[in-house]
């Protein structure tokens, strides 16, 4: 058991630490309030031609029909809603029949409803890329916002230097960095084909400020690159097989259809010779000679055309063969082509990183700002007006924003000096 007075102290700093994290959600979750550049839509139920959007005026009101200037800003839509269909109750509402005739209208609970149909923009500012004004949209984050802005800069330029140099810069930079990963991944697709695997092996690309996801994208996409290519190899050597089995099936079958025709010949010419010896001795007449010698060069004709298309099927075997044995060959010296036009294409974009790299280096302090294990991340504050006063709330990227914020990334150069490219 521990002192009375440690107790306490302990107590007072859980309590002290719980009303800190409540002020801060409070304050990052307080309800809307209109204020000037918001607009809004009006729209009465019964009387659709009083449906119209307005902007809230730099004064804090909204001009409506029949109404005039309604105080706006400072109050939630909610209240707004109320204020407005409290204002119509009052006043006599008539609308034009289409046969000319006026009647009354009487406003029921519900009838008028108010909506902010466009927010204020939010502001980013900082460690960015493109900072200034986006449009704001429900639940946007401050994630979002980064990214809108064209995520963390990897930059700050000194005084005196060029935002737009600095931002061609940092974008030779980007573009060089992620050609050189894609091109990594690449290789490492020919290499997995030259090993027949339809899995690519990932290795490490440390030197690269690349972020998962875009070297998952480059995976996923030679991935499947890589399948469609094995699978139209193997169903080329699964046509060429299945060609090469027909070409011997005939080849068979031709050569049993030369071994009978062979025979029958024989048998011809054994029937010519006996008819011949019986017509030297008056035994048969000459027709029968004639349809003996007829059948000889039938059978004759007959064997020589089998042969031929014996001999022309052979061929179409052997150069089905030679084209079997070729599909992997030259898939191989394709693949070995790809590898070394992949290798000059990697040393180019190595030297086209390094310009990059030296670039930043004159133009202001180069830090990795990319998602990493040991890469720093910047941090994010958000400005927010709260009445009369503006609020420094800390935040992170998934703090969610509110119409008019401003979001400040800063990225602290001395927690990131261990990721600062050499």
């Amino acid at each position: 058991m521990g002192h009375p007075s440690a107790r306490k102290g302990w107590a007072a700093t859980l309590l002290m630490a719980g009303i800190a994290l409540l002020w801060t959600h409070g304050a990052c979750r307080a309800e809307y309030l209109l204020s000037p550049g918001d607009v809004v839509e009006i729209a009465v139920a019964p009387m659709p031609e009083l449906r119209q959007r307005m902007p809230v005026q730099p004064d804090g009101t909204i001009i409506i029909p029949m109404l005039g200037a309604v105080m706006a800003a400072g109050s939630a839509p909610q209240v707004l809603q109320d204020r407005v269909e409290t204002a119509f109750a009052a006043k006599i509402l008539r609308q034009r029949m289409p046969d000319g005739r006026e009647r009354i209208v009487l406003l029921q609970p519900g009838d008028v409803t108010t909506a902010v149909v466009e927010y204020r923009p939010i502001y980013v500012s900082g460690d960015v890329l493109n900072p200034g004004q986006y449009a704001y949209r429900p639940q946007m984050t401050a994630r979002h916002a980064i990214a809108l802005s064209g995520g963390p800069s990897t930059v700050r330029g000194r005084p005196g230097q060029s935002g737009v140099e600095i931002a061609e810069a940092e974008r030779e930079y980007r573009t060089a960095t992620s050609a050189l990963a894609k091109e990594h991944v690449v290789s490492w697709r020919l290499a997995a084909e030259l090993d027949g695997s339809e899995t690519i092996k990932e290795q490490p690309l440390g030197y690269l400020s690349i972020s998962a996801a875009s070297l998952a994208d480059f995976l996923r996409v030679e991935t499947r690159y890589l399948q469609v290519r094995l699978k139209e190899t193997k169903s080329e050597r699964a046509y060429l097989e299945s060609m090469v089995r027909q070409a011997g099936e005939q080849i068979e079958t031709l050569t049993t259809q030369v071994q009978g025709e062979q025979s029958g010949l024989q048998a011809d010419m054994a029937e010519l010779d006996r008819v011949n010896k019986l017509f030297g001795t008056g035994s048969l007449p000459s027709p029968r000679v004639t349809d003996s010698r007829r059948a000889v060069l039938l059978s004759s004709t007959r064997r020589l055309q089998t042969i031929a298309n014996l001999t022309q099927v052979k061929q179409q075997r052997d150069e089905l063969l030679w084209r079997l044995d070729k599909v992997d060959t030259q898939r191989r010296i394709d693949v070995l082509r790809e590898s070394r036009e992949s290798q000059l294409r990697m040393t180019e974009l190595r030297a086209r990183l390094d310009g990059a790299t030296e670039k930043l280096r004159v133009l202001g302090q180069m830090v990795v700002l990319e998602t990493g294990a040991n890469v720093a991340r910047p941090g994010v504050t958000i400005i927010r007006k709260a009445r009369t006063n503006w609020d420094r709330i800390p935040a992170s990227e998934d703090t969610e924003l509110m119409p008019g914020d401003t979001v400040e990334v800063v990225f602290r150069r001395e927690d990131a000096s261990t990721a600062a490219v050499q």
